[in-house]
């Protein structure tokens, strides 16, 4: 728990409102919480590095404090499956983002394994001014931005709260498996609401806005791919 709150601590003493992916990602995963295998590659000389320890295809993502939207900017690539391939990428993405986005700090280079699912869900959170820290879910991916179909409830959430929370969305049919296609292994869904409900509760003190989207879910298996955190003002 000590290097959650360093991690934390860190972007407040840096001036900074938010983490960056690969702070967000180390976070979670210390956490407990399942997330798809990353390297931060700070400079090219790691490329070759991070390509032999990560499962092919690959995902090559910017890591920045200043990013939200990072697909919009040329700031993720897909679907990468040589060195070659890698090594291009990231040139690309980091010259993209020199040239749309020049004011951003760049961290480095997210390398992840790129996972293929039946589903996309996103599990957030929010300290409200009223009620304190509450916990959001519903289909993640762009479908959360198109559909709105969300549900909200008062963190930290057990177990029997997280399955009321699923079955409170027009999505919860599709994870349980529509017209043929492959259920959810909802038990296992659960209990990562639980736990990142519990994360958004443990550090209220730091937590403005949490966003893990999307979590992929594919068979009895489920990632975290993507997070964000924005941070509370200190003081």
């Amino acid at each position: 728990m000590m290097d959650i709150y360093e991690i934390f601590e860190k972007a407040l003493r840096d001036g900074r409102n938010s983490l960056t992916l690969s702070e967000s990602l180390r976070l979670i995963s210390q956490y407990g919480l399942p997330v798809a295998n990353f390297v931060l590659v700070k400079n090219s000389e790691r490329l070759e590095e991070a390509f032999e320890k990560l499962n092919k295809p690959l995902v090559v993502k910017i890591s920045s404090p200043n990013l939200i939207h990072k697909t919009e900017i040329g700031g993720v690539k897909l679907g990468i499956k040589s060195l070659e391939d890698l090594k291009k990428a990231y040139n690309e993405v980091i010259s993209s983002i020199k040239c749309r986005a020049p004011k951003a700090r760049i961290e480095g280079v997210i390398i992840q394994e790129m996972i293929k699912g039946d589903y996309e869900v996103i599990v957030g959170g929010l300290r409200d001014p009223q009620f304190g820290p509450v916990v959001a879910f519903g289909m993640g991916g762009v479908l959360v931005e198109v559909l709105k179909d969300i549900a909200f409830d008062l963190a930290p959430l057990s177990e029997k709260e997280a399955y009321n929370l699923i079955n409170r969305i027009k999505g919860a049919v599709l994870l349980r498996g529509y017209r043929g296609s492959p259920p959810a292994d909802l038990e296992k869904l659960v209990k990562v609401i639980v736990k990142a409900s519990q994360l958004i509760w443990d550090f209220k003190d730091y937590i403005e806005e949490m966003d893990l989207n999307p979590i992929i879910i594919s068979g009895a298996n489920l990632w975290v791919v993507d997070a964000r955190f924005k941070l509370r003002k200190a003081g």
